[in-house]
């Protein structure tokens, strides 16, 4: 409701359980650019649930904050689906994160609001772009705003075969960034301002664009993810493999959405990602699915194993 927001565009919901009716959580939408906002897409805890001493736990508040195309005087916010910066693969992402931070039940609040190992926390974001791509999810959202007409089936399919299109550039690009990342923290020396030069050849073999300074945007060194950005590549093996058991019983089964948020949504960070991972799919982490589904060989699937555990307040 505007009235409760900090503006009138912005959208407050609440989360129920379907089954018993009961509250869980609420999340604001914050999706449209205005002066001196945020420039980037991320979500953020606001409260964060808990334990409180009386027993009761602490309803979690967080809100997704986003610079989407806005609505116009003759049309609606209409987001692009694919693309250079996928919209809609960029919304879901996000509300992996507010489903994560809503749904945990973990009794401390340092283990609450995706606080869990710093490349097992996006998984639960990166999980969610898999919806994006399902036709039967599409149908119900993706239609025309004036005639309200569906996506066609041949256009979906066409859509799905060109998910992966060009995606050993954006493999390269992940591990450039967090190679670059690493070897800026590696060391108490001062920092070496070339690596990026150095490192952009190494992992894509083409030549660094001359006259430019990328680590002068590179936003993930100041916001959370230093010395942490590899995380992003490592929990996408792990999305995809959690994915692997919803393409196998179904992608919109309620039963295995009620797993998924047992084993791994309500723990939060007061398990490790690697019993999480267990418990959901009944073995150890593996590559297979990633390497599948991206046209890769996978001969032999190699586990996953855990990682270091930081602090992160905002999911990007």
């Amino acid at each position: 409701e505007p009235t409760l927001a900090w503006h009138p565009s912005v959208r407050l919901y609440e989360i129920r359980d379907r089954a018993s009716g009961v509250s869980l959580a609420h999340f604001y939408m914050d999706l449209f650019p205005r002066e001196g906002k945020y420039t980037h897409a991320a979500a953020f805890p606001m409260i964060v649930g808990h334990r409180r001493a009386d027993g009761r736990y602490e309803q979690p508040v967080s809100a997704i904050v986003a610079n989407f195309t806005p609505p116009s005087t003759d049309r609606p916010s209409l987001l692009k689906h694919g693309g250079v910066r996928p919209q809609i693969e960029t919304l879901f992402h996000e509300f992996g994160h507010i489903l994560h931070m809503s749904l945990s039940r973990a009794e401390f609040a340092r283990f609450s609001a995706a606080e869990t190992e710093w490349d097992f926390v996006e998984a639960p974001s990166q999980i969610m772009e898999h919806w994006v791509w399902e036709p039967n999810v599409l149908r119900r959202f993706a239609r025309h705003f004036r005639t309200g007409e569906a996506l066609p089936a041949d256009l979906i399919e066409r859509m799905r075969d060109a998910r992966y299109q060009n995606i050993g550039l954006r493999m390269t690009r992940q591990i450039f960034f967090g190679m670059v990342d690493l070897a800026l923290h590696a060391t108490d020396s001062p920092p070496d301002l070339d690596v990026a030069t150095r490192e952009s050849y190494a992992v894509t073999q083409l030549p660094y664009p001359e006259g430019t300074f990328m680590l002068a945007g590179f936003d993930h060194l100041m916001g959370g993810y230093d010395a942490g950005y590899y995380g992003y590549l490592w929990a996408e093996v792990i999305g995809d493999d959690l994915w692997s058991r919803f393409e196998e019983e179904g992608t919109t089964d309620p039963g295995v959405g009620r797993t998924y948020r047992k084993a791994i949504l309500e723990p939060n960070g007061s398990r490790s990602g690697d019993e999480m991972v267990l418990d959901f799919l009944g073995r150890e982490a593996s590559t297979e699915t990633f390497l599948r589904t991206r046209g890769l060989p996978a001969a032999v699937p190699a586990a996953v194993p855990g990682a270091v555990s930081a602090e992160a307040r905002a999911r990007t």
